[in-house]
């Protein structure tokens, strides 16, 4: 007899806001590569074009941040909702603005590579101290800035920062770590709604039952929420939260339709 057929889990795709967030920065990323291939090669014939083909990240960059500025003000306009993330999962997904913050990140570390102080260092009549410690110093931060970048970008490309809710608890997805948090390990009545759209701080009673991995810098018995990557009204999630902290029986229907509906019903959010 021939075994039930097992239907396959349902594809997930990624909200427009991720899709936005990595859109960005692979433009980014397309441009410093070739813009670094240009210089290392000589440079472009023309003087001008190639003048301003060297300050180009610097206006660039201005340009994809002015959407991060935008995306901070707004908290209280944002949406009520949660989206799927396939069953047994709702998500809060991260917002473009994270996105555009990288790619102005990764334009400016790509300007680096022909600024104005690059020939400095190669005048052969320069003090030794600027031909040789200033490059060395420079190169020592470059590096630094590029891993920080480079997290970022891969941050990105990974849908981070981001919230998952599940039966067993919450998942706190940022950018250069993740922390689980069972709902057996948050406080009743908790977290309450905030006055400020920047940090959603929660309370933890048992901070043994936390797992952290990788570089999370809040401490496992009061980790925050940075609100600002995430597009959700900050008193919605505070809400969402506190319900599930404190209705253990709604947890198995997390994810769900019926549990969608419960939880909307009970928070009188459509």
């Amino acid at each position: 007899m021939a075994s039930p057929t097992v239907p396959a889990p349902p594809v997930v795709h990624a909200p427009p806001g991720t899709l936005i967030g990595r859109a960005a920065v692979g433009a980014a990323l397309l441009f410093s590569v070739a813009r670094a291939v240009v210089v290392l090669t000589g440079g472009l014939p023309s003087p001008a074009w190639d003048h301003a083909l060297g300050v180009a990240p610097f206006p660039l960059s201005l340009l994809v941040l002015v959407p991060v500025v935008v995306s901070q003000r707004g908290a209280w306009r944002r949406p009520a909702r949660l989206v799927a993330a396939g069953p047994g999962r709702r998500r809060v997904p991260a917002a473009p603005a994270y996105g555009w913050f990288a790619a102005g990140q990764v334009l400016l570390l790509g300007a680096i590579t022909s600024s104005p102080a690059s020939d400095l260092f190669r005048d052969p009549e320069a003090p030794t101290a600027v031909r040789w410690l200033l490059p060395a110093g420079t190169a020592s931060l470059a590096v630094l800035w590029l891993l920080l970048v480079t997290a970022q970008a891969v941050a990105v490309f990974r849908g981070r920062p981001r919230i998952d809710l599940t039966p067993s608890g919450v998942e706190i997805h940022e950018p250069f770590g993740r922390r689980s948090i069972p709902w057996a390990a948050l406080a009743p009545g908790a977290p309450g709604q905030q006055q400020s759209g920047g940090t959603l701080r929660l309370r933890v009673v048992r901070p043994d039952l936390v797992e952290r991995r990788g570089l999370v810098l809040s401490p496992a018995s009061a980790p925050q929420v940075l609100l600002g990557w995430l597009p959700v009204h900050p008193w919605f999630l505070a809400d969402v939260l506190r319900f599930y902290v404190d209705h253990a029986e709604e947890r198995g229907l997390l994810g769900t339709p019926a549990g969608d509906e419960r939880l909307g019903r009970a928070l009188g959010v459509g």
